[in-house]
This record gives structure tokens, sequence and C-alpha cells, in this order.
């Protein structure tokens, strides 16, 4: 499936207000909505699809290196995202273990 392209303002406005948000966070997950919601009370206009659109075309482009996603949301740091990989496999150990009968 083929995403349409983004337009000038994601491209002009949004990336750079995500970017600054994502390096400004210290290592917090941030989802989407809370973006979005953050970049209207700037006085723009943005959607939670408009945002997943500009993260998807930061990681492409290698704007922010390292931008990951976790369940809690996007994270722009590289210590965020060790804690987020381990927050996977910890979930994964618990479903295995859970599927055998295993107690932690």
């Amino acid at each position: 499936m083929e995403t349409t392209r983004m337009n000038d303002y994601e491209r002009d406005v949004l990336v750079p207000l995500v970017c600054d948000m994502l390096t400004q966070a210290g290592g917090l997950p941030l989802s989407s909505m809370r973006i979005a919601e953050s970049i209207r009370r700037t006085g723009h206009a943005a959607s939670t699809r408009q945002v997943r659109r500009v993260i998807n075309h930061i990681r492409v482009h290698g704007i922010i290196p390292c931008v990951a996603s976790s369940p809690k949301g996007f994270l722009g740091t590289l210590e965020s995202l060790a804690d987020a990989i381990q927050e996977v496999i910890e979930a994964l150990r618990g479903q295995m273990y859970n599927k055998f009968g295993f107690r932690l």
C-alpha cells in the first residue's frame, strides 16, 4: 500500500515541530494524540494521521536517528530506544511463560 506524498504544510511546518518535540521529550514516549494536541495549541492544524505520516517521513529520511515507537508512543533518543526494546523483550517473555504455564 503506497501512501500519498506529504504536502507543503506537513513538510514545511509539521516536520520541524514534530522533530523539536521528539528531541526535547527527554526520552519520554509521546503519543501521536499528544503531539497533535501540542501542535494545535501552538495555533497550527494537525491530526494524528498527519503526525504519523510526519514521523514516518522523519524515520525514512533519517532526520532524527533512532526514532522508535512503543506501545506508549514515539521515542526520539537512543536511551529511550533501549528502554523500549527492553519493554518488548519483557512483554514477549511474559507471553511465552504464560503460554506454557510457567511462573515468573
